[in-house]
C-alpha cells in the first residue's frame, strides 16, 4: 500500500520560527510513515530544504482561487495542513477541492477579519470591544467621538506581527496612526482592552479543541511582542475560566480542523477575547508547547487528526519555556559579543541573530524587524527567569547612536 500523503501549504517560511516548524514537522511526519509534498511560490522553494520533504509543487499558495485552480482534479492527497496565516484561506479551498478534512473556507475567512470575527463572538455572548471598520481619518473621528472618552487601537483589517497597530488617545494622534496602516483602506478601530496579554495553544481532536497551554506575553513599542512564558502565570481558576472560553469561542466561530492560537487579555475577573488564528503560535510558542509537554508531537498530533486517525494520550504539562526576543535601539552595530557562549547552551531550545558589525538598524515597527531570539526551556518558570537574565548579561551588543545633530557617540 502507498503510504498516506500530506500537502504542507507555504512550506518555505522565511522565519526563524517557520523553519523551526518545518523541520518538526518533517521529523514527526517521517516518524509515523507519512509522505510530504511542500507547496511554496517557486521564488520562496528556491530557498528551502529540499529534504525536508518528498515533493515540492510550485503555485501562489496565499491565493485561495490559485490554490483551488492547481488541485483541480488532482487525487493522491491525503490531507492539507500549514503553519502560515497568509495560508490559511488556501488550506480550506484545498480541503474542500481535494475532498479531505478540513475547515470551511468561510469560517476561515470570518475569523482572519478582526471585525468579522469581533462580531460573531459578540453575536455568541462573548465580551468584546467596540470595533468599526473605516475609510479615512473623518470615519475613525466620528467612531472615536462614539465611544469615547478612550484610547482606541487602529490596525489592519487583516494581518499579523502587530505590523501597523497603533495605540490613539485623541484626534491629534489619529493621522500618525493612520500613516502607519501604510495608506491601507478600510481599516479597523476599535476601543482599547486593559489587562495583559495572554494566548491559548491548541489542536482540533475529533473536531473538538483541546487546549495544550496558556501563554503569557510582554510587548513593546508598537504593541511588537518581545517575550513569551509558558505556562501563562495565571491562578488556576482564571486559567480554567479562559480556557473554557476558549474553547466555547472556537466552537461558536465554527473551526473544526487544526492548530489553533487564540490571544485574549485578563484583567482581574475579566476576560477578553482577542484575535482568533486557525494556525500555530508563531515566535517559537510551537517549541515552548512540545517542551512543556514532554513528548508532545504537535505537528504528528495534528497529521493523525487529519487523517481520522485516533488521537493518542496526551502528554501532561510538567515543564516551563520562554522566549526573548532582542530589540536594539537605531543605529550602527559596532560589535557583538557572547552570542556563541549564549546561543549554544544546553537550556536553549532555539537561537536566532539578525543583526552583525556594520549593520544599520532602525526603529522595531513590526515583529519582522526584531533583531534576535532565544528560546529557554526548563523544569520551572523561575528556572526561566533565571536563563534568560543570564544571557542579557553574558551578551553585549555595542550600538553608535547618531545623536541629535547627526554625529555619532558613543556606543551602548
Amino acid at each position: 500500500m502507498s503510504r498516506p500523503t500530506v500537502l504542507v501549504v507555504g512550506c518555505a517560511s522565511s522565519t526563524p520560527h517557520g523553519r523551526d516548524q518545518m523541520r518538526r514537522l518533517s521529523a514527526q511526519a517521517r516518524r509515523r510513515g507519512i509522505a510530504l509534498v511542500g507547496a511554496d511560490t517557486p521564488r520562496n522553494l528556491a530557498a528551502m530544504d529540499p529534504g525536508l520533504v518528498d515533493e515540492l509543487v510550485a503555485f501562489d499558495v496565499p491565493q485561495p482561487a490559485r490554490a483551488r485552480e492547481w488541485a483541480t482534479g488532482r487525487g493522491g492527497i491525503d490531507a492539507v495542513l500549514t503553519f502560515r496565516e497568509m495560508c490559511v484561506e488556501s488550506v480550506a479551498a484545498l480541503a474542500d477541492e481535494l475532498g479531505v478534512a478540513g475547515n470551511d473556507q468561510s469560517v476561515v475567512r470570518t475569523i482572519r477579519a478582526k471585525d468579522l470575527c469581533r462580531r460573531k463572538l459578540r453575536e455568541s455572548g462573548f465580551a468584546q470591544p467596540h470595533c468599526r471598520v473605516v475609510r479615512n481619518r473623518t470615519e475613525a473621528a466620528e467612531f472615536m467621538a462614539d465611544t469615547g472618552p478612550g484610547p482606541w487601537i487602529v490596525k489592519p483589517r487583516s494581518g499579523m506581527g502587530s505590523t501597523g497597530v497603533s495605540l490613539v488617545d485623541s484626534n491629534a494622534t489619529l493621522p500618525e496612526a493612520i500613516n502607519r496602516i501604510s495608506g491601507e483602506a478600510p481599516f479597523l478601530i476599535e476601543t482599547y482592552v486593559p489587562g495583559r496579554e495572554f494566548s491559548a495553544e491548541g489542536v482540533m481532536l475529533g473536531g473538538e479543541p483541546r487546549v495544550l497551554a496558556l501563554t503569557a506575553k510582554t510587548t513593546g513599542a508598537g504593541f511588537v511582542e518581545t517575550g513569551h512564558r509558558m505556562p501563562a502565570d495565571l491562578d488556576e481558576s482564571t486559567a480554567v475560566r479562559a480556557q473554557e472560553q476558549v474553547e466555547r469561542a472556537l466552537r461558536a466561530v465554527g473551526l473544526s480542523r487544526g492548530i489553533f492560537h487564540v490571544e485574549f487579555w485578563a484583567d482581574g475577573d475579566s476576560i477578553v477575547l482577542g484575535e482568533v488564528h486557525a494556525r500555530p503560535g508563531g515566535d517559537f510558542i510551537h517549541a515552548m508547547v512540545e517542551h512543556v509537554r514532554p513528548g508532545l508531537e504537535l505537528y504528528g498530533l495534528l497529521i493523525d487528526d487529519l487523517l481520522g486517525n485516533p488521537a493518542p494520550a496526551l502528554p501532561e504539562p510538567s515543564r516551563a519555556a520562554g522566549v526573548e526576543y532582542l530589540v536594539l535601539d537605531p543605529g550602527e552595530v559596532r560589535s557583538v559579543e557572547g552570542w556563541e557562549q549564549v546561543s549554544r547552551a544546553p537550556e536553549v531550545l532555539a537561537a536566532e541573530l539578525s543583526v552583525r558589525p556594520g549593520d544599520h538598524i532602525t526603529s522595531v515597527r513590526g515583529s519582522a524587524d526584531r533583531h534576535g531570539v532565544l528560546v529557554f526551556g526548563a523544569n520551572t518558570s523561575s528556572e526561566v527567569d533565571k536563563l534568560a537574565i543570564r544571557a542579557k548579561k553574558a551578551l553585549r551588543i555595542d550600538i553608535t547612536r547618531p545623536s541629535e545633530h547627526g554625529l555619532p557617540i558613543e556606543p551602548r
